[in-house]
C-alpha cells in the first residue's frame, strides 16, 4: 500500500507519534499528503493554493531535527492547511474567499492559527476554498468555484470553511483552519462529518489585517478541523492562550486533552 493511502486517514495524534518516534520521516508524510491532495483535489477542489516546494522545504528541516535530537513541537512534521479568508502566511496569496480582483494579493504576516500552529512544529500544505468574504453557508466563488463533498460529489460541503471540511473529511490531511462568525466552522463540519471546534470567543486570538472584520466584536473565531476529539483537542491545546496582538485573548493556560479525558456528567452545586 502507498503511504499516500496508508496514512490517508490517520489522525493527528498518531502522525506526531510516530514522527517523534521516527517510525515515519516528516519528508515521507508530507510526500504522502502531497500526493493524495493531486490525486483527489481535481475532484473536490478543496486546496485553492498550494505551498509545496515550501512545505517539503521545511519537512526536510523538521527531519533534520529530529536526527539531530532537537526539542520538537507536540505537532512536528504534521500536515495542515490553513482557509482563504482572513488567514495569512507571509508570501502567500489570500484572496479572502476567492476575490477575483485580489487574486494576486499576498500577505507578509501571519494569522493567529498559521503562526501558532508552525510554532507547534506542524508544517502548512496550502489554503482551502471560502466562499468570498465567508458570508455564505455553502462554499462557492467565483474565482475557484464549488468546493465538492468527498461523500457526494453532486454536493456541496457546507461554508464557510468548506474546503478545510472536505480536505480533512477525504483524507487530504489531518488538521484544517476553521473560522465561524455565524456557523462557519459548524455546518462544513456537520455536513462533511468531521470534528469542527468553535472555541469561546478569546480563547483563541484572532488576528485579522486589515480589520475588514470588525475583529473587536466577539463574533469571530478560528478552531480546528479534524476527524477526531482528540485531535482537535491537541490543536487546541496548540493554538490557545494570550497572543499580544490580540487584547481580548485570554491570559490562561487551559489543558483540552485532559478535558477529553474526564466524565461528561457533572454534579451541581444543589447536589442534581
Amino acid at each position: 500500500m502507498a503511504l499516500s493511502d496508508e496514512l490517508a486517514y490517520v489522525g493527528v495524534a498518531e502522525i506526531a507519534l510516530g514522527i517523534r518516534r521516527q517510525q515515519y520521516s516528516p519528508v515521507d508524510v508530507v510526500d504522502a499528503f502531497i500526493a493524495r491532495i493531486e490525486a483527489r483535489n481535481p475532484t473536490l477542489n478543496a486546496f485553492v493554493y498550494s505551498g509545496f516546494d515550501e512545505a517539503r522545504a521545511k519537512a526536510r528541516d523538521a527531519e533534520t531535527a529530529l536526527t539531530d535530537g532537537r526539542p520538537v513541537g507536540p505537532l512536528h512534521g504534521v500536515p495542515v492547511a490553513i482557509k482563504d479568508l482572513f488567514d495569512f502566511k507571509p508570501g502567500w496569496v489570500s484572496t479572502f474567499g476567492g476575490i477575483r480582483a485580489m487574486r494576486n494579493f499576498t500577505a507578509n504576516f501571519y494569522c493567529a492559527f498559521a503562526e501558532r500552529i508552525e510554532q507547534a512544529g506542524a508544517i502548512i500544505l496550502g489554503k482551502t476554498n471560502s466562499p468570498i468574504m465567508g458570508f455564505r453557508g455553502t462554499c462557492d466563488n467565483y474565482l475557484f468555484g464549488p468546493t465538492r463533498n468527498p461523500f457526494n460529489t453532486t454536493k456541496n460541503t457546507g461554508g464557510s470553511s468548506g474546503g478545510s471540511s472536505a480536505a480533512v473529511a477525504d483524507g487530504l490531511l489531518p488538521l484544517a483552519e476553521g473560522t465561524d462568525g455565524g456557523g462557519s466552522i459548524r455546518i462544513p463540519a456537520s455536513w462533511c462529518n468531521v470534528y469542527g471546534y468553535k472555541a469561546s470567543f478569546g480563547r483563541v486570538p484572532c488576528l485579522i489585517r486589515p480589520n475588514a472584520f470588525a475583529a473587536d466584536t466577539p463574533f469571530i473565531f478560528e478552531g480546528p478541523i479534524t476527524r477526531t476529539v482528540e485531535d482537535a483537542a491537541i490543536a487546541l491545546d496548540a493554538l490557545s492562550g494570550y497572543h499580544a496582538a490580540d487584547p481580548y485573548s485570554l491570559d490562561e493556560a487551559t489543558d483540552f486533552q485532559a478535558a477529553t479525558r474526564g466524565s461528561t456528567g457533572k454534579t451541581s452545586r444543589f447536589g442534581l
